[in-house]
């Protein structure tokens, strides 16, 4: 069964009144809805202060527990740190252990044992690409594409085995629904298959998808390296492959004297893609090499020029989660707290992971400081704040979650150390509905029985759940250039493919372009 909630707090606990031993999970208490707040040293000295708050009075003598600061202190330090590198060797879930959040929500995705895509993730993959030119409009193609899903939904789904269980592969990545491909609620609506098939607009468009991004990479490599050096190419995450097809597929045929000199280069997290990825490069053996690592572990220098291809990596990197103390705006970090009955509690720190202070700092003397952000819950007026934990207490005086990107700033830092002549090409989504609450909050989705679940907490039972984030590009590019040095641009999905992409080959009859106009919630950016 999936849990979608976690009771928090052991006084909520009940046990049957027939059978003492037998404890009962109360529903009652969502994982959401307490932050655990750990004092700092003078908060504990100075002890409780004096408030006039009567619904904080009411919880406290109703026996809600988090108000006892000290207390929260004890708890969190009784707990031991685990990380996700030490999870990631165990088969079970961890219980009586502390976890940062970001760790929480890679183990959530990675794990190799539980982890949401160590499961039966297939991306789908068109038997061959449509013929826009043919489609009487984006109406069309839409249906057609549905056509082709199914039947490649109705194929792998008769390869699994009848013992698999259905629920823990009933998922199809419609992320935010189908906003995630069009932009829009209105759009046609979705028969959901049953597996956990992926769409990617390398695969729905090709080949003139991965043909535009060929283009761009070769204009710049003419304009930079050639003919003094090889065109090296890596990929972050190459799915089934084909963006690595259609590039070599482009440069042999149309620029031959590039192709001799190309070398690509696969940097693959999943044993499962690797594997696929290998059988698909018998046309092009001599030129490519699939490497089956996390790219947040790389250490190997690459000191020649190089392009470093991302799609669709940033949403599903992990992030930490703070929050603000709401008089003086220090940072708190977020860990999840699993106890002997694997239920979860957020407690919030004031001693923050190198990571995450180092990208505060960065991100602070970069071109988009907090204060260039509207909507940071820093820059909530004080008497908001005040007035939210006034009617809600159990924040424990502290402002909305911010999500930070500590995993993307990683990846910028191994770029600047071991790949110091990159240019990097990476694209995802800008916005995603239907996200839990908070400042670039996460969408947590599955699908159950063919409908699509979302839940209000990244908190749930790990790997049942995909976890994505959107990103703030004009932020991102900031960061980029902080950590890099290098220049970057940024620019919508549609802006990239109409300056690069062959619209003439994707525009159907009625002048609409599906290429162009899907994916509206994405973008590029660029150095």
């Amino acid at each position: 069964m999936l849990s979608f909630g976690k009771l928090r707090s052991p006084r909520f606990h009940k046990k049957d009144a027939k059978h003492d031993d037998k404890f009962i999970h109360d529903y009652s208490v969502l994982p959401y809805m307490i932050q655990y707040r750990v004092p700092t040293d003078s908060e504990l000295k100075a002890g409780p202060q004096p408030y006039a708050n009567p619904i904080k009075f009411i919880f406290e003598k109703g026996g809600v527990e988090s108000f006892d600061w000290s207390e929260n202190r004890l708890r969190f330090n009784r707990f031991p740190l685990i990380d996700s590198n030490v999870l990631a060797k165990r088969s079970k879930r961890p219980r009586n252990v502390k976890i940062l959040t970001s760790d929480f929500i890679e183990d959530s995705l990675y794990n190799p044992n539980y982890g949401y895509f160590s499961r039966e993730v297939v991306i789908f993959q068109p038997g061959k690409p449509f013929n826009y030119p043919e489609l009487k409009d984006r109406e069309d193609f839409m249906n057609q594409w549905l056509h082709a899903y199914k039947k490649y939904d109705d194929r792998k789904r008769a390869t699994f085995s009848q013992g698999k269980r259905k629920d823990s592969t009933d998922k199809i990545r419609m992320s935010s629904q189908s906003k995630k491909i069009t932009g829009s609620e209105n759009s046609t609506s979705l028969e959901n298959p049953s597996l956990q098939l992926w769409h990617t607009p390398t695969e729905l468009f090709q080949p003139y998808y991965g043909q535009a991004l060929a283009k761009y990479i070769l204009a710049n490599y003419k304009m930079n390296s050639f003919p003094y050096g090889d065109l090296i190419i890596y990929e972050v995450g190459a799915g089934n492959g084909t963006l690595m097809l259609n590039v070599l597929d482009y440069l042999e045929q149309h620029e031959p004297e590039v192709y001799r000199r190309t070398k690509y280069k696969i940097i693959e997290i999943s044993t499962k893609l690797f594997v696929k990825q290998h059988s698909r490069i018998t046309r092009h053996m001599d030129k490519v090499e699939i490497i089956n690592k996390n790219v947040l572990d790389w250490d190997e220098v690459v000191d020649e020029p190089c392009f470093v291809i991302a799609l669709e990596v940033f949403d599903n990197l992990s992030h930490d989660v703070i929050r603000y103390d709401i008089s003086d705006n220090k940072p708190y970090q977020g860990y999840v707290l699993i106890d002997e009955h694997n239920d979860f509690r957020e407690f919030y720190s004031p001693e923050l992971e190198p990571f995450t202070a180092k990208f505060l700092r960065c991100r602070e003397n970069s071109d988009t400081p907090i204060s260039q952000i509207p909507d940071h819950p820093v820059n909530q007026l004080k008497f908001v704040k005040k007035l939210k934990n006034t009617f809600d207490p159990l924040r424990n005086g502290l402002s909305d979650p911010e999500y930070v990107p500590t995993r993307l700033y990683k990846f910028f830092e191994i770029l600047k150390t071991y790949f110091p002549n990159h240019q990097l090409l990476a694209s995802d989504f800008s916005s995603l509905d239907k996200t839990i609450k908070g400042y670039n909050a996460p969408v947590v989705q599955t699908m159950l029985r063919n409908n699509m679940v979302n839940t209000d907490s990244y908190m749930c039972d790990q790997g049942f759940f995909d976890i994505m984030f959107p990103t703030d590009f004009e932020v991102m590019s900031s960061i980029y250039k902080e950590v890099t040095g290098k220049v970057c641009n940024t620019c919508t999905h549609e802006d990239f493919l109409r300056t690069w992409g062959d619209v003439d080959a994707t525009t159907t009859k009625s002048g609409e372009n599906p290429m162009l106009e899907l994916y509206s919630n994405a973008s590029f950016i660029y150095s």
